[in-house]
């Protein structure tokens, strides 16, 4: 087998061009990447180039963070971009882009306004390594802050989750500020608290923001100052969710979220996940007053979206009476290529207690 990176031409069982593409290790052979051979170099940049068309008609006023490369959606499976106002932040996910990495740089440096390229590490099969480093361009800071529908938000490019926010929830973000205006809300997982951001400056009385990480509740904090709320008038709380009970959560609360990290990253660990689920629902339910609202989350793509239903269904019971309100996915700028099964991860669901 070719080393990976290198490029295929696979043909039909007549000797017709079926599929183009480039070698890889492990269970996936071939990454396709259309059916007639390309330069790659071309290829890359006629696909960034195609993505930012994209994101320019999707990506909403006000906002300069956002994902600008999602793998099979935007026809360059396994690289993920995502970009922080000049900061472009890249991961790689398949270890055939790695001879290309000069060409998709080009590409990414090209892109205007475009000032820093950062690489994050940390894929095991890809780089074996942890960190970041320089891809291109001026160092990108430590700190830099964000837009997001015009309220501000505070990004760590080398040490944040992900890549530095968790932006496949912007828009439901937005959505659980719409209906928060005078209520009470607790956010579970909140890592540096945007749902909670949201909830308070459209119009919350109180929201109680939870995270296990103190660094990030001091961020969560941070993003309440820099927009302009007062975070004395709110509730800060460094937890773990997983072992908190329901009488030291307090409540009942108008709204609760719970966005908990991905709980399954093989077979094995399957059938837990779908028991965290349902446990953890079970928990944010009853702190959920009548007629308040219950929004959670999974990003478990291991998990289809009718287990985790399942799983949600089966701890709500223990809870109340329930109504699903809203169900959504992937936002715009994360397209999920319409083959590609696997790139379906996020689930998101409002329900509201009867």
């Amino acid at each position: 087998m070719p080393p990976p990176g290198t490029p295929v031409q696979l043909l039909d069982a007549k000797g017709r061009p079926a599929a183009f593409g480039l070698t890889d290790a492990g269970d996936v052979v071939v990454r396709v990447l259309g059916r007639h051979a390309e330069p790659i170099p071309a290829l890359i940049a006629a696909r960034v180039a195609s993505a930012l068309a994209h994101r320019a008609r999707v990506i909403p006023p006000e906002t300069d963070a956002y994902r600008l490369l999602h793998g099979e959606g935007d026809g360059l499976p396994g690289v993920v971009v995502d970009r922080y106002g000049e900061v472009g932040v890249l991961r790689l996910y398949s270890g055939c882009w790695e001879p290309h990495l000069p060409a998709l740089i080009d590409a990414l440096m090209a892109v205007p306004g475009m000032r820093s390229l950062l690489r994050r590490l940390g894929v095991r099969r890809v780089d074996g390594d942890s960190g970041a480093v320089m891809a291109a361009g001026a160092p990108a800071p430590e700190r830099l802050v964000v837009q997001e529908y015009g309220l501000r938000f505070v990004v760590r490019p080398y040490t944040g989750q992900k890549t530095g926010l968790f932006l496949d929830q912007r828009e439901h973000r937005r959505w659980i500020g719409g209906v928060s205006a005078d209520a009470t809300v607790l956010n579970l997982f909140a890592y540096t608290g945007g749902f909670s951001v949201y909830a308070a400056a459209l119009g919350a009385k109180r929201v109680v923001t939870v995270d296990i990480s103190a660094p990030a509740i001091e961020d969560a904090r941070e993003n309440f100052r820099l927009n302009g709320l007062d975070p004395a008038a709110h509730g800060f709380e460094v937890r773990d969710v997983f072992t908190a009970t329901k009488e030291a959560l307090g409540g009942p609360f108008s709204v609760v979220v719970c966005d908990p990290p991905a709980l399954s990253h093989d077979k094995k660990a399957d059938g837990n996940a779908r028991a965290g689920y349902r446990d953890l629902a079970t928990l944010a339910g009853q702190l959920v007053a009548p007629d308040g609202l219950l929004a959670t989350a999974s990003c478990t793509a291991r998990l289809s979206q009718d287990k985790w239903e399942e799983a949600v269904r089966e701890g709500l019971r223990k809870a109340g009476r329930w109504s699903w309100v809203w169900r959504a996915a992937e936002p715009p700028d994360h397209p999920v290529a319409l083959d590609h099964i696997e790139g379906r991860y996020l689930k998101f669901a409002a329900l509201r207690r009867r």
